[in-house]
């Protein structure tokens, strides 16, 4: 699957043309980096290795860039990993600060477990979130994920300790919701 679209974002594979504003919007922001595992990246030329990386990476795993619809521009990236047969782990979710508060990782997430239930067939689907970051934990329990446990999880490149938690949704959970809207 290399597109997928919500209400008002497209989930797609990096293109080159992605570089400014994924550098912009994303990579070169410390304060977006405090939440996740990844490193900023530090300087323009770091940026086009990296979205070659990224590239290569999205052409061979269910990872996008979020894009506007409107304007496709990208504002952010979400992805996951098939961790065990029929279990499926988000792998980042990460929305610019500029359009935070509008709704999008509660569409993104939904557009995963969309992809993950729906057109992976899968049973299980995992969500980690640093546990300070309370936005990532709200929309989780939006979708009706419930807590499975806590892990001190290092971060690499700063050596840094977070305390994660994880989540879960069950696909029949996930079914008996998405009936009810």
């Amino acid at each position: 699957m290399d597109r997928i679209e919500t209400k008002n974002l497209v989930l797609r594979k990096a293109r080159l043309s992605d570089l400014d504003a994924i550098y912009e919007n994303i990579w070169s922001d410390k304060s977006v980096a405090e939440t996740m595992m990844w490193k900023p990246t530090e300087s323009y030329e770091e940026a086009v290795d990296r979205l070659k990386r990224t590239m290569v990476y999205q052409s061979q795993h269910p990872a996008f860039f979020v894009c506007l619809k409107e304007t496709d521009e990208p504002i952010g990236f979400a992805g996951m990993r098939e961790e065990e047969p029929g279990v499926y782990e988000e792998t980042g979710i990460c929305v610019a600060v500029k359009y935070q508060n509008r709704g999008f990782g509660k569409e993104i997430l939904g557009a995963l477990l969309e992809l993950a239930f729906i057109h992976y067939e899968g049973e299980r689907f995992i969500y980690a979130f640093m546990q300070h970051n309370t936005r990532s934990k709200t929309v989780c329990l939006r979708h009706g994920f419930q807590y499975l446990s806590k892990a001190e999880e290092i971060r690499e490149w700063d050596g840094k300790a977070h305390l994660c938690e994880y989540y879960y949704l069950d696909r029949d959970e996930y079914l008996r919701r998405r009936n009810e809207k």
